[in-house]
């Protein structure tokens, strides 16, 4: 079961990527090369964060996006439910009427709070802690890589 689409995925390397380039508008397609998706691609989940509140989009030649808001204000939350529908895993989770079994089924309770620890956990995940640990990982590696080359 994958919970998490691909497109959600892109969508929290594009935050970082603006996260660490904050500061500054990036384009579309430098954006795009940055997370090694196709424009169109990526075009598609940066419209979806702008509707959402999540980045700003400046048209023009000199346009671009950054971030709306500080990355501490911008939860893993805000991203996923931008980039898709549901985080729920059965649809009886969010509504009880999806299924005619629910006063009787015994496993929509262990769903339900799955789904309340899950939405906890990405709500409390923001990009300025995300964006650390990108970055302490991102040094352990060339680390690791500089180390091997020896």
């Amino acid at each position: 079961m994958s919970a998490v689409l691909q497109q959600s995925d892109y969508a929290i390397r594009c935050l970082l990527f603006l996260v660490e380039h904050r500061g500054r508008l990036a384009t579309k397609s430098e954006i795009a090369k940055a997370v090694d998706a196709p424009d169109l691609f990526v075009a598609k989940i940066l419209q979806r964060l702008v509707k959402a509140n999540v980045l700003v989009s400046v048209r023009g030649i000199h346009g671009g996006f950054s971030l709306a808001r500080e990355p501490s204000a911008i939860s893993l939350l805000d991203v996923l439910g931008a980039s898709q529908s549901s985080l729920a895993f059965r649809p009886c989770v969010l509504n009880p009427k999806a299924c005619a079994l629910q006063d009787t089924c015994p496993s929509r309770p262990i769903w339900v709070r799955i789904y309340e620890n899950t939405v906890r956990e990405l709500r409390q995940s923001t990009f300025d802690k995300l964006s650390r640990e990108h970055k302490t990982k991102q040094r352990a590696c060339e680390r690791r890589v500089a180390t091997a080359r020896r």
